[in-house]
C-alpha cells in the first residue's frame, strides 16, 4: 500500500504504522545489507538446482572441448569427430578399435614394447588401415582405398554406411580372434 493509505488504515484503527526506512533496529539493517548482497552479487544457494546443473554441464563440456582441441594425443580421431559432445557416436568395439588404432595391430603393440616391430607379417607398417585396405590376410574384408587427399572423408563415409560398418566389424574381429596369423612377433 501506498504510504498515504498505509496510514489512513493505521489512523482508523488506532494503530500507528512506521515506514520501514524509520526503523532502526540492527536486524532490519542486517536484513537490508543481504538483500542489497543477494541482489548485486546473486547467492548460488538460492538458485535453481536444474539451472546449477545446466550451468556446470556447460561449464564441463566447455573445458572438455578446449582439451580435445588443443590436446596433443588421439589427433586421428579429432580429425573425424571434431567437436566434443554429450551424444555418443554410436561407435562399438571394433569400430573405436579401427578409428584410434588401439588394439592387436603391430604398430600399437610395438609403441608400449610388446612386440620388438611395428610390421604385418607381410612387412608393411601393421596398423588398421594397412589391414582394412592392404594386407594379404584380410583380403575378404578390404574396404576400397581412396588418395591421401581424401582419407579424412573417407573415414567418415564408412562410419556412416552401415554395409562398410559390418565389414569393418566383421575385419575387427578376425584381426582380434585370428592374430597369431597375421602378426608375427620375433620375441
Amino acid at each position: 500500500m501506498p504510504k498515504r493509505q498505509t496510514q489512513g488504515w493505521a489512523h482508523a484503527h488506532g494503530t500507528e504504522v512506521k515506514r520501514h526506512e524509520d526503523i532502526h533496529e540492527t536486524g532490519n539493517e542486517c536484513a537490508d545489507q543481504l538483500t542489497k548482497e543477494a541482489i548485486t552479487k546473486g547467492d548460488p544457494f538460492f538458485l535453481p538446482k536444474c539451472y546449477l546443473k545446466s550451468e556446470i554441464k556447460s561449464a564441463a563440456l566447455s573445458i572438455c572441448h578446449d582439451n580435445w582441441d588443443n590436446g596433443e594425443t588421439g589427433r586421428k580421431t579429432h580429425d573425424i569427430v571434431p567437436g566434443v559432445s554429450n551424444k555418443t557416436v554410436g561407435w562399438n568395439r571394433e569400430e573405436l578399435m579401427f578409428v584410434t588404432g588401439h588394439g592387436p595391430f603391430p604398430s600399437y603393440l610395438h609403441r608400449f614394447n610388446l612386440q620388438t616391430h611395428d610390421n604385418c607379417s607381410c612387412g608393411e607398417k601393421g596398423d588398421a588401415m594397412h589391414y582394412a585396405t592392404k594386407s594379404r590376410f584380410t583380403l575378404s574384408w578390404h574396404l576400397r582405398t581412396t588418395t591421401v587427399s581424401l582419407k579424412l572423408q573417407w573415414l567418415k563415409n564408412i562410419l556412416t554406411n552401415d554395409l562398410s560398418r559390418t565389414r569393418l566389424r566383421l575385419l575387427m574381429r578376425f584381426i582380434c580372434n585370428e592374430n597369431n596369423l597375421i602378426v608375427e612377433d620375433n620375441h
